[in-house]
C-alpha cells in the first residue's frame, strides 16, 4: 500500500489555499520590511539626529525619513558594519513560513529557536572580527559597535589576536550553518562540481579554439605552397591530355539479328544471337581538361610530400582509371 504524503495542517478555520495566500504574503511583507531596512541603513547619515546624539537639524538626510535615521543610528552604534545582517534576518523569516508551504515539512518551535540562536551567535561573532579587523571610519564606535568592542577586545586580551580570531571564524562558521541551515560539505560538492563544469567547458572551448588557430595555420601553409608552386610551374607546359576513347558503334550484325526467325531453327555451331546480351550502359562525360590539369598537380604535391619531384607529362583519361605519365626530376629514381 502505498503511503499518503504527510501535509502541513492549515491553522484552524483557514483552508489550504488561503494558508497558502498568507504565507506568500508573509514572504513579500517581509521581503519589503528587509529592503526598507537596507535602504535605512545605506542612506544612514551621522548628522541625522538620533540615540547616540542631540542635534536642532529638523533636516533628515535618511532615506527612509526620522524612523529610518533613528533606527540605523541604535543598529551601528550597537552592531556596526554587522547590522546588515538584520536584513537578512528579516526576509529568512518571511522565507521559513513560505519553505514551509512550499517543501510541506512544518518547522517546529525548536527549528525557529535553533535558527535565531544561529542568528544571533552569527551577529556577535561578525561584530568582534569586525572590530578587529575594519577601520571604525564612519563610525561612532569601533566597526563592529558596542558589542564588538566588548567581546572582540576581551578575546583579544585572552587570546591575543590570532587565537581570537581564529576562534571567532570557527564559531561564525558553524553559527552560520546553523543560522541558514546549510551543510558546508554539500556548499563543498557543489562547489567542486561547478569548478569541474567550468573546467570541462574551458577545456573543450579551448580545443575548439586550437583546432581553429591549427586550420587557419594549415590553410595559411597551403596558400604559400600554392603560391610557390604556382611561380615554380609558370613557365612549365601543361600535361597533355590524351583523347578519350571514343564511343562504341551499334554493329551492323547486331541491327540483322533484331529480326528473329520465326520458323527456320538455328543451324549446328552457328553462334548466339546478340539479342541475348544486355545492352551496355551509357557510357558518362569523362573529367574536363582543367580538372585533368588540377588533378596532376595534386599528384605532383602528393609526391613532393614524400620528397619526390616530379612533373606530369600527359594525363590519359579512361573509363576506370587515369593514368598519368610522370618525369621524374635529375636524381630521383
Amino acid at each position: 500500500m502505498a503511503r499518503a504524503q504527510k501535509t502541513i495542517a492549515p491553522p484552524t478555520g483557514l483552508s489550504t489555499q488561503v494558508s497558502t495566500v498568507l504565507r506568500e504574503s508573509a514572504l513579500y511583507v517581509f521581503g519589503v520590511l528587509a529592503f526598507i531596512l537596507w535602504y535605512a541603513l545605506y542612506t544612514y547619515d551621522p548628522l541625522d539626529p538620533g540615540f547616540s546624539q542631540a542635534t536642532s537639524s529638523v533636516e533628515v538626510n535618511n532615506g527612509v525619513g526620522r524612523l529610518g535615521a533613528l533606527v540605523a543610528d541604535l543598529l551601528f552604534n550597537f552592531f556596526g558594519r554587522p547590522a546588515y545582517l538584520f536584513t537578512v534576518m528579516v526576509f529568512y523569516l518571511g522565507w521559513m513560513l513560505y519553505r514551509e508551504q512550499k517543501t510541506q515539512q512544518a518547522l517546529t518551535r525548536m527549528d525557529y529557536a535553533l535558527r535565531v540562536s544561529g542568528f544571533v551567535i552569527t551577529l556577535v561573532t561578525s561584530c568582534a572580527l569586525s572590530t578587529l579587523h575594519f577601520s571604525p571610519v564612519g563610525f561612532n564606535e569601533t566597526a563592529g559597535g558596542i558589542i564588538g568592542q566588548i567581546v572582540g577586545h576581551w578575546l583579544e586580551d585572552v587570546m591575543k589576536l590570532l587565537g581570537a580570531s581564529t576562534l571567532l571564524f570557527v564559531i561564525w562558521v558553524a553559527s552560520l550553518s546553523l543560522f541558514l541551515g546549510i551543510s558546508w560539505f554539500t556548499v563543498m560538492d557543489r562547489v567542486g562540481h561547478w569548478c569541474l563544469l567550468a573546467y570541462e567547458k574551458a577545456q573543450f572551448k579551448l580545443g575548439e579554439w586550437r583546432d581553429k588557430a591549427e586550420g587557419r595555420r594549415q590553410q595559411a601553409a597551403r596558400a604559400d605552397v600554392i603560391e610557390v608552386e604556382k611561380k615554380r610551374t609558370a613557365g612549365r607546359s601543361k600535361p597533355r591530355i590524351e583523347p578519350v576513347m571514343p564511343t562504341l558503334e551499334p554493329s551492323d550484325r547486331a541491327e540483322r539479328e533484331r529480326q528473329v526467325p520465326l520458323f527456320d531453327p538455328p543451324s549446328a555451331g552457328e553462334l548466339p544471337p546478340l539479342s541475348l546480351l544486355d545492352d551496355p550502359a551509357p557510357q558518362k562525360h569523362g573529367y574536363s581538361e582543367e580538372s585533368l590539369e588540377a588533378m596532376s598537380r595534386l599528384v605532383e604535391l602528393k609526391l613532393q610530400d614524400f620528397g619526390v619531384d616530379v612533373e606530369v607529362k600527359s594525363v590519359s583519361p579512361g573509363p576506370v582509371i587515369t593514368r598519368f605519365e610522370l618525369d621524374p626530376a635529375p636524381g630521383v629514381k
